[in-house]
Formats: C-alpha cells, sequence, structure tokens
C-alpha cells in the first residue's frame, strides 16, 4: 500500500469516526451517524480484492442465502409498506456494511503505520473527552451548546433529545443522544489504545474516565468489574499491573458514583425555571446536594432489559427464522399482550376512561404506548437469533471454538473477548461499520505481536 493511499484511508477511518459520535445531530433528516457508518464502505469495496474476501467468499454467500431465504419469505406473505421494505433493507445493508468493512480492516491494519494511527487516535480521545465534559457543563449552566436537532430514542417519532434530569443527578451524554451510547461507542476506543499504549498514558486515563464516569452508567460500571477481574488475572500471570487502565477503572468509578443536580447547582437555568416549586424543595436546605450510586446495585437490570430477557427465554421453544423485519414486531405482541387484556376489560369497566389519547405518557394500569409503538429489543443476540433462528447461535459457537481451537489461549484473546462482549450487551441490536472498524483493529492488535511487544 502506497504512503499517500495509507493517509487517505487513515484520515477517512477518523473522519467516519468523528461523524458516528456526531449521533445527537441530523443534516437534512439523514442522521450524521449514517453518513459516518457509510464512508468507509466505498474504500472497503475498492480494496476488496486485496483483503481475504475471495478466501471466504464462497461460504459468505451460503450463508446470506440460508439466511435470506425466511426475510423473502416474510416479504412475500405479509402486506409491508414501502418504509417496511426500507426498514428491512437498511438492516441488510447494515449486515452488509459490517462484513467488507472488517475484511478491509483486517487488510488494513496490517499493512498501515499503526505508531502513526495510534498518535492520531490519542488526540481524537483526548478531544472526544474534553468536548464531552464541555457540554456536561454547558448543560448545567447554560453554556452554548450546538443544537440537537435529531429526535430522541423513545418509541415517540419526533420527540426531542432529553438532556434534563430533575430529580436525578446530570449525566453525560457527549454528543450522542443518551449517556449510554456515548460509552457504548467510547470505551472500546479507549480500551484498545490503554491496550497497545501501556506506558505515558496516565493523563489521558483520567479524562477519558471523567468523560465516562460522568456518565453515570451502570454499562459502564458492569464493565469496570469485567474489566478488573482481568488486571487481575494479567497479574496473577504475568506480574504486571497495567497502570493505565486501572486509573481509568478507578476515574471511572469515582465520577460515576457521585452525581449533582442541575437544579442544585444552577436553579436559574432555563429547565429549572419550569419547575420552581420542585426546584425549591431541592434547594430548601441552601447546601450542595451530592447523590451517589449506592442504592443503585450495577448488577439490578431496569425494566426494559429485563422484559428483553424474559420474552428471550419465551421465544426460545420455538427458534425459527422469521426475518429481522418481524422481530420488533413479534416483541411488541409479546410485550403489549398483557397491556391488551388490562385494556379490554377496562374498556368493559370503565368506557369513558379511555376516551382522552395520551400519545407520549402511560396512564391507567400500564404501559399502553406499546399498543401501538414498536420497541426495539435492543439486544444483538437477541435481534439476531429471533430474525435468523438458531443458525446465528450456531455460528456464533462455531466461530468461538475455532477460535479457542486455532489460537493461544493468552491474555490476548481475553482482551479481544471483552471487545466482542462490550458489543454483543450494548443497546445496538445489529452490526454496523463502527463494530466492524472496532472488531478488526483489536483483532488485528491480538495477531501483530511484534507491535504489541513493542509497547510493552
Amino acid at each position: 500500500m502506497t504512503k499517500n493511499k495509507d493517509l487517505i484511508y487513515t484520515y477517512t477511518i477518523f473522519i467516519s469516526v468523528s461523524m458516528v459520535f456526531l449521533d445527537a445531530y441530523e443534516i437534512f433528516s439523514i442522521p450524521l451517524t449514517w453518513l459516518g457508518l457509510s464512508l468507509l464502505v466505498p474504500i472497503s469495496l475498492y480494496e476488496i480484492k486485496n483483503t481475504l474476501w475471495s478466501k471466504y467468499s464462497k461460504f459468505i454467500y451460503l450463508v446470506a442465502i440460508v439466511f435470506i431465504i425466511p426475510e423473502a419469505f416474510y416479504i412475500m406473505t405479509e402486506k409491508l409498506l414501502l418504509s417496511d421494505l426500507f426498514y428491512i433493507g437498511l438492516r441488510y445493508y447494515n449486515i452488509f456494511s459490517f462484513i467488507v468493512v472488517l475484511f478491509f480492516c483486517n487488510y488494513f491494519f496490517q499493512q498501515t503505520d499503526l505508531d502513526y494511527f495510534f498518535s492520531l487516535l490519542k488526540k481524537f480521545i483526548y478531544l472526544y473527552s474534553f468536548i464531552t465534559i464541555y457540554i456536561f457543563i454547558a448543560q448545567i449552566f447554560d453554556f452554548y451548546e450546538p443544537f440537537r436537532n435529531r429526535p430522541n430514542t423513545t418509541l415517540y417519532e419526533g420527540s426531542l433529545q432529553s438532556i434534563f434530569w430533575l430529580s436525578q443527578p446530570h449525566r453525560a451524554m457527549g454528543t450522542f443522544r443518551e449517556p449510554l451510547f456515548l460509552v457504548t461507542f467510547f470505551l472500546p476506543l479507549v480500551l484498545i489504545y490503554l491496550y497497545r499504549e501501556r506506558q505515558n498514558s496516565l493523563a489521558l486515563s483520567v479524562i477519558a474516565g471523567i468523560a465516562l464516569g460522568l456518565t453515570r452508567s451502570d454499562y459502564v460500571r458492569l464493565f469496570v468489574i469485567v474489566i478488573f477481574l482481568y488486571l487481575i488475572i494479567n497479574y496473577v500471570i504475568k506480574k504486571e499491573i497495567i497502570l493505565s487502565i486501572l486509573t481509568l477503572l478507578l476515574s471511572i468509578v469515582l465520577f460515576s458514583s457521585i452525581g449533582v443536580l442541575e437544579c442544585n447547582l444552577n436553579p436559574d437555568s432555563i429547565e429549572c425555571s419550569e419547575f420552581s416549586e420542585d426546584v425549591e424543595k431541592i434547594n430548601n436546605s441552601g447546601k450542595l446536594k451530592i447523590k451517589t450510586n449506592s442504592t443503585n446495585p450495577v448488577t439490578e437490570l431496569d425494566s426494559d432489559r429485563l422484559d428483553v430477557i424474559n420474552y428471550f427465554l419465551y421465544s426460545l421453544n420455538n427458534v425459527s427464522p422469521r426475518g429481522i423485519g418481524s422481530v420488533n414486531e413479534d416483541y411488541q405482541d409479546y410485550s403489549a399482550k398483557e397491556i391488551g387484556e388490562k385494556m379490554y376489560l377496562t374498556n368493559r369497566t370503565l368506557p369513558k376512561y379511555l376516551l382522552t389519547r395520551y400519545s407520549t405518557q402511560n396512564f391507567g394500569t400500564g404501559n399502553y404506548s406499546l399498543i401501538k409503538y414498536e420497541p426495539n429489543v435492543q439486544n444483538l443476540l437477541v435481534f439476531y437469533t429471533q430474525g435468523f433462528g438458531v443458525m446465528f447461535p450456531v455460528l456464533l459457537y462455531l466461530y468461538l471454538i475455532n477460535l479457542l481451537m486455532t489460537k493461544k489461549i493468552n491474555l490476548d484473546i481475553g482482551f479481544f473477548s471483552i471487545i466482542i462482549l462490550l458489543i454483543f450487551v450494548s443497546p445496538i441490536e445489529e452490526v454496523n461499520s463502527y463494530y466492524a472498524f472496532i472488531i478488526g483493529l483489536s483483532y488485528t492488535l491480538y495477531f501483530k505481536k511484534k507491535e504489541i511487544n513493542e509497547n510493552l
């Protein structure tokens, strides 16, 4: 690969990642994240002949046919709207982009100058950490931040993004629509960098740890435990303390365990002025109130994720391929069954009770919004298992067995497993080109022993 082409691809990757991180914004009704995810596809297709695609193409085509058959049957038997077909097409485009970008990254990161790439990655992590911390402060004190013009992630279409918590500590979300999304996309990058650059990274560990900790996400605190266990195993085997990663974990724990109320710090803020009585109660002591997560166990699942797990266990009785276009619809039917029964009884006994329609509120005996809006399963394993049937977990199992049989089991494969686990338990329910970039980069680090050892 020529040096000019190397630089073009490197800069394209960072432009793509930067756009993916602009999750809260859109242009002409097109999310910038979607544009960023698509940016790597053209260069991946251009270089496809230089990758290992030809070696695995027959297998990929065979699996694709097996997966597409139930989807084709679903499309032919159901009366679908154009929006439904667009939804299904977009889901398959994400799978396609994941595959081609994964092959490209596996090739590119074995050819490129990793030292230069990681020098740029360091600057990006610093920059985005400072941006996240600034936006956190700006939202509390009404400083300037770019207008968030993309709808929220709730069921209600067109609703504005929520950046305000009245009775709960403020949470960092950076340029994402939710704090959890920030952790999902940012944490893998930070871990990959610190895994390779173990020396002289303490300052970056602290800054990135503050940005991640301010999200106050149970997801990030859960992985703090997982990564800490990895560090213990690393110390037992190699008698080595990875100080940069340990510093990151401590920073996350510190800043995720304490929180401040916006209306306590700035009672005159734009949002707080709409709740004058509540703000007065919050500040009646005249003291700064610090809240902790001590009453919120990290292992405690919220109702949404518990519902997804219950749905998955319920559906294991019939794990037949139905097509990914029907997954959320099926989950809606499961979730709304009890609500539908209660609605029937309410209509029979109190017919005037439901005359008023509340489009964005739940009332009465349950979550009536499930009757109209399709919720997402918010889990990659559940989504693809329900869509493609038992074939999907079988493929994952075979890949895992192949990895364990053909590669030496060591700490590197442990790190790679943590990155994969971050993806599979994230709230993003499908693969995409960003995940391909993360997996391709970490996979290359696992195999390129020479570069890793030089940085130990």
